[in-house]
């Protein structure tokens, strides 16, 4: 079942990257950049049923201000902060979406929480925690998922 979650969180995130933004999701790190956390900017989105947990999206500022600026047909530099906090949260909200969908029996309905900015993914958690790093134009950034049954 590990396979399938790794492969379905995979398949969300560059189905997510790839529709939005135009912008190729690698699994390749050796030459990925690693940005300081004071860099990186976190959204968590909780998920409330039918398996609890939370979602953390974790990325760096640089990389978002990239994919917003590509969205929304704007130069970097005329980004407000607002718009990449708003972009980081439809892109977590738009991954689980596509993630639980995957995931989950295809008749099984879910309910997500709103995204939130945080300070970064939640080690202590009451849940199992598993995080995975991707890179984007060789800037890592990193997905957690969190949840008691989604490890088993």
């Amino acid at each position: 079942m590990l396979d399938k979650l790794e492969q379905d969180i995979y398949g969300a995130i560059a189905t997510t990257l790839e529709n939005m933004a135009f912008m190729e999701v690698g699994r390749e790190l050796d030459d990925a950049v690693r940005h300081p956390a004071e860099e990186t900017v976190v959204s968590r989105l909780l998920i409330h049923d039918p398996v609890p947990g939370e979602v953390y999206l974790a990325m760096p500022r640089v990389l978002l201000n990239r994919i917003t600026a590509s969205i929304f047909i704007v130069a970097e530099e005329d980004l407000t902060e607002q718009a990449a906090l708003d972009m980081l949260c439809e892109l977590i909200n738009t991954f689980a979406g596509l993630f639980l969908n995957a995931y989950l029996p295809e008749d099984q309905t879910y309910k997500l929480g709103l995204p939130e900015r945080v300070p970064g993914i939640q080690k202590d958690s009451p849940f199992e925690i598993r995080q995975w790093e991707f890179q984007v134009d060789n800037e890592l950034f990193s997905l957690a998922l969190a949840g008691d049954g989604f490890f088993e």
